[in-house]
């Protein structure tokens, strides 16, 4: 799911705030969402990929993304896994 709404801000971003050539676009909205989460660029790399594991790193890129996950009730765990959220 990470990795879908990475593509979805990027996208957003690139229409948005860097509206020059796409491409020169993407790389720049990629890098400022990079910059703002504050992961190093293999960690950034891996979560483009929704290959991030490490809870704590994806918890900076979803801060990055304007959500919360712990204000859904849901805890991000090392292993690419969570806890709570259980939708009742």
């Amino acid at each position: 799911m990470l990795k879908r709404f990475i593509g979805l801000r990027v996208a957003m971003m690139v229409r948005i705030d860097f509206p020059s050539h796409p491409r020169n676009g993407e790389k720049a909205a990629l890098t400022d969402l990079r910059k703002r989460s504050g992961l190093t660029r293999d960690d950034f790399d891996l979560a483009c990929k929704g290959r991030l594991n490490s809870g704590v790193g994806r918890a900076k890129i979803w801060a990055a993304l304007w959500i919360d996950p712990a204000s859904l009730g849901i805890r991000l765990i090392d292993d690419g896994k969570q806890e709570g959220g259980d939708a009742a």
